[in-house]
């Protein structure tokens, strides 16, 4: 069987997680390198792993000959920059959303990814899991009608580490970005309004760095069809995602809050356990996304979630802001 050689650049939680995956738990990968500008990011994996370079500088492991393909992982400010260092040094790329915070780097990164005729794969990993995959199939085969309205749910068990966030995009570019990539993928369209409201409710922190926790954007597509997203730091219960898709002759209910499909019933009620965060939640998805760049690399087969998938989002995210901003509907 072939082999891809990967290197992670980014070592935080989805790059220590694509890391192991790559590491141990697919059979046609190989874990060569990894980067890190954090020491404490790089002892932290070296601890864990052996036989795997370790590198400060992400340039010194794209410079690897022995690397096939790379996956990004970094802090979201430096994706851009980083998959153009990639791509223009002939690496196959996947790299975490959102792919930029920029729109001007995000032009760039057409340009360049068209220049040197090069492969990018997105992670939106909400698309390789198994509970989405059946509601996808199940809208596409046409038994349930077409999809008109999409409602999705994503709420987090409390806020994320301030320095994290500084350095996300906010609440919508970071967590969103997810929910309206779904919609565009159920509806099949493109967003031709955007209505949004958000507050902070619960973490007044977010509010000094200029982020809420709270979050509802209405969308209309193109095609006449209807879209409400709710994004959300403030589900003390714990990780929270669900998403319904309506259509004309039958419904579609993707979620549950359960970790465990075990419901304990007493004289104070009904009990059962809730997913804790996303890591555990979308662990298949992020290994069968994974399977799947190394598949698409290895057999020279176009990327499944294409850099314009990843751009299409990024800037709907920003229309969403604009909304928010100026307190009133985006026309697209």
């Amino acid at each position: 069987m072939a082999c891809l050689r990967c290197g992670v650049i980014g070592l935080g939680r989805l790059g220590f997680k694509h890391a192991q995956n790559l590491a141990g738990r697919m059979e046609n990968a190989r874990l060569v390198a990894v980067s890190d500008p954090a020491e404490g990011a790089r002892n932290n994996f070296s601890g864990r792993f052996s036989g795997v370079d370790v590198f400060a500088d992400h340039r010194d492991l794209l410079a690897r000959k022995d690397i096939d393909a790379v996956v990004i992982a970094s802090a979201t400010t430096t994706h851009g920059r980083i998959i153009m260092d990639a791509l223009k040094a002939g690496k196959p790329v996947f790299c975490e959303k959102p792919v930029t915070l920029d729109m001007a780097e995000g032009a760039q990164l057409r340009k360049t990814l068209a220049e040197v005729k090069g492969y990018l794969m997105v992670g939106f990993m909400r698309r390789f899991d198994d509970a989405y995959l059946l509601g996808k199939k199940q809208v596409d085969s046409g038994k349930l009608g077409e999809p008109v309205y999409v409602r999705c749910v994503s709420r987090d068990p409390g806020a994320p580490p301030l320095e994290f966030a500084k350095a996300s995009g906010g609440l919508v570019l970071d967590m969103c970005v997810h929910d309206i990539d779904l919609a565009r993928w159920f509806i099949g369209s493109e967003v031709s309004k955007i209505s949004a409201e958000g507050a902070v409710l619960m973490w007044p922190e977010l509010g000094e760095i200029g982020d809420i926790d709270h979050v509802d954007i209405e969308f209309r597509f193109k095609n006449g069809r209807l879209a409400h997203l709710e994004g959300s730091r403030n589900a003390r219960y714990g990780y929270d995602i669900r998403t319904e898709v309506i259509c004309t002759k039958g419904s579609v209910f993707i979620g549950d809050l359960r970790q465990t499909a075990c419901l304990v019933l007493n004289e104070q009620g009904s009990l059962t356990d809730i997913v804790p965060e996303f890591r555990t939640r979308f662990d298949k998805a992020y290994l069968t996304e994974m399977e799947a760049f190394v598949n698409e690399v290895l057999n020279q087969r176009e990327s499944s979630v294409t850099l314009e998938d990843g751009i299409a989002a990024v800037e709907l995210c920003f229309s969403v802001n604009e909304s928010l901003k100026q307190h009133k509907a985006i026309e697209l």
